[in-house]
C-alpha cells in the first residue's frame, strides 16, 4: 500500500490508489464475513439436533438457529438463514454475489409477520450491474414477492433473473436491472429477514464515529473505540467510493430499515471519486445504521447502507497504555478505564486475546455511579519462544448487569518486539 501510494504523483493519483486498496480490503473482509456465517449454517444444516430438539424439530420446518449466530448477523448486517440439511449448498447463490467486487448494501431490513403482508420500496439506480434480494424467516410459509418498477413480478422465467428458493427464504438474483423503485410484497409469521445487495461503483468506502486527538500542533480526526457514547454529540465520518453520483445525502436508519433523522454532513475534500464527509449529531435512543442516498448521474435514486449497527451506550471503554510492544519472557500489565456516564450500575469485565497472553485481570467486576470511572489492570505474558513481529489483539468488554443492558469495548494492538530485533547480526 505504501508503495502504490509514493508512486501517485498527485493527490487525486493517491486517492484512486487507495481507492484500489480499500476496494480489495473490503471485498476480501465481505468475503470472509459470508464464508462466515455459511459455514455457521452449513454446521447447523449438517450436525446432528439435540435429542430434546430432534423430537420436536420437523423435516419441513425451519431448524432452530443459536440465538449468538442470529445476533451476530444482526449487528454485522448479515442475514442469518435456516436451511435443511438438503439446502447447504443453495446458499452459495448467496455466497457467490456477495463475494463479487464492490458488493455494497442497498436495503436491510428485519420484523416481525404478522399474516398480513408487508410492501417495502427499494430504489435501484443505473449504474447497478447486478442486485441480490435475500429474504429469510424463521417460521415455515413465509413467501417473498419480488415486483420491478414496471410492476411485473420477477419469477424464474424472467430476463437475466437467477432464484433460489429455500423452505424458509428466498434468493433473488437480477443482472442489469431496471431502475427505479423494486417492490418487495412479503407475508408470513415469525421473524424475517430482508437484504438487497448491489454491484455497482457506488458504495461506502467507511462510515465511523470520531472524535479529536494527536499531539499539539498534529491534530486530528481518530476513530472511537467501541459504541459512541449516549446523551452526548457524536461526530460521523464518512467516506465514498461516488463517481456516478449527483447527489449525496445522509440519514440514520432502524432496523427495520425505516428512516429515523437525516444527518447534516459537510464535505472535507473536493475530490469526486472518493469524497469524506463529517458531520454532528444527536444519537438516537435505538439502534441505527448509516445510511447514504441520492440522485446517480442518470438522474435515477440511489441508497446504501453501512452494514454495521451503531448504538448509543452508556458506558465507555478506554485504553490507557504507554506501550505498544511487548517482549519474549516478559511481562507487562495493560490498564483500562471504564467510565459510566448512565445511572449507577455494576459491570462485569471480560477481557480476552488472540494470542491467549492475557494471564491476569483485575477487578472482574465494577460498581460505578454516575459520571464515576474505574481501572482495569491486565497482565500480559508472552512466552519466551514467541518470535519478534507477532501481533495481538487485546479485546476489553464491560457489560452492566441487571436490566437495562449497556455494554461497550475496546481493542488494542500490541507486537512482541525482541530486544535485538532490528539489529544488524554480528
Amino acid at each position: 500500500m505504501t508503495r502504490d501510494l509514493s508512486m501517485a504523483t498527485d493527490r487525486r493519483g493517491a486517492f484512486e490508489v487507495l481507492g484500489r486498496v480499500r476496494k480489495r480490503e473490503r471485498a476480501r473482509a465481505a468475503a470472509a464475513k459470508r464464508l462466515l456465517y455459511v459455514s455457521i449454517l452449513w454446521m447447523l444444516g449438517q450436525a446432528p439436533l439435540p435429542l430434546s430438539q430432534a423430537t420436536t424439530f420437523e423435516q419441513d420446518a425451519c431448524p432452530p438457529a443459536d440465538p449468538a449466530y442470529i445476533h451476530m448477523a444482526n449487528e454485522t448486517g448479515g442475514v442469518p438463514m435456516f436451511l435443511l440439511r438438503s439446502e447447504a449448498a443453495k446458499s452459495f447463490h448467496l455466497v457467490r454475489e456477495s463475494t463479487r467486487n464492490n458488493v455494497s448494501t442497498v436495503f436491510w431490513a428485519t420484523g416481525d409477520l404478522d399474516g398480513n403482508m408487508q410492501t417495502m420500496e427499494i430504489p435501484v439506480d443505473s449504474v447497478t450491474q447486478r442486485i441480490t434480494f435475500t429474504f429469510s424467516v424463521n417460521t415455515k410459509g413465509g413467501k417473498l414477492v419480488l415486483k420491478q418498477p414496471s410492476g411485473e413480478a420477477t419469477t424464474q422465467g424472467s430476463a437475466s433473473t437467477e432464484i433460489t428458493d429455500l423452505n424458509c427464504g428466498r434468493i433473488v438474483t437480477v443482472a442489469s436491472p431496471q431502475p427505479g423503485n423494486w417492490r418487495a410484497e412479503i407475508t408470513g409469521t415469525g421473524t424475517f429477514w430482508l437484504e438487497a445487495q448491489a454491484q455497482s461503483n457506488i458504495y461506502f468506502v467507511t462510515a465511523q464515529f470520531v472524535k479529536e486527538g494527536g499531539r499539539p500542533g498534529h491534530q486530528g480526526l481518530f476513530p472511537i473505540q467501541g459504541q459512541p457514547l449516549a446523551g452526548r454529540p457524536a461526530t460521523l465520518e464518512a467516506s465514498l467510493s461516488a463517481p456516478a453520483t449527483r447527489t449525496v445525502e445522509f440519514r440514520l436508519v432502524n432496523e427495520g430499515g425505516a428512516t429515523i433523522e437525516d444527518v447534516r454532513m459537510q464535505p472535507v475534500n473536493s475530490d469526486r471519486m472518493l469524497p469524506e464527509f463529517v458531520g454532528s449529531l444527536d444519537l438516537p435512543t435505538v439502534p441505527f445504521r448509516v445510511a447514504v442516498m441520492g440522485r446517480d448521474s442518470q438522474g435515477w435514486q440511489y441508497q446504501r447502507f453501512f452494514p454495521p449497527l451503531f448504538h448509543a451506550e452508556s458506558v465507555e471503554v478506554s485504553p490507557e497504555l504507554n506501550f505498544d510492544e511487548l517482549s519474549p519472557a516478559g511481562t507487562k500489565q495493560a490498564t483500562f478505564r471504564v467510565h459510566n456516564t448512565g445511572a449507577p450500575r455494576t459491570f462485569r469485565i471480560a477481557v480476552t486475546d488472540v494470542r491467549h497472553f492475557v494471564t491476569k485481570v483485575e477487578p472482574k467486576e465494577l460498581s460505578l455511579d454516575t459520571d464515576d470511572s474505574g481501572i482495569i489492570h491486565v497482565d500480559l505474558m508472552v512466552p519466551a519462544e514467541t518470535p519478534s513481529g507477532v501481533g495481538d489483539n487485546v479485546v476489553v468488554v464491560a457489560a452492566a448487569t441487571g436490566e437495562a443492558p449497556t455494554s461497550n469495548s475496546c481493542v488494542v494492538h500490541l507486537s512482541v518486539q525482541s530486544a535485538t530485533s532490528g539489529q544488524p547480526p554480528p
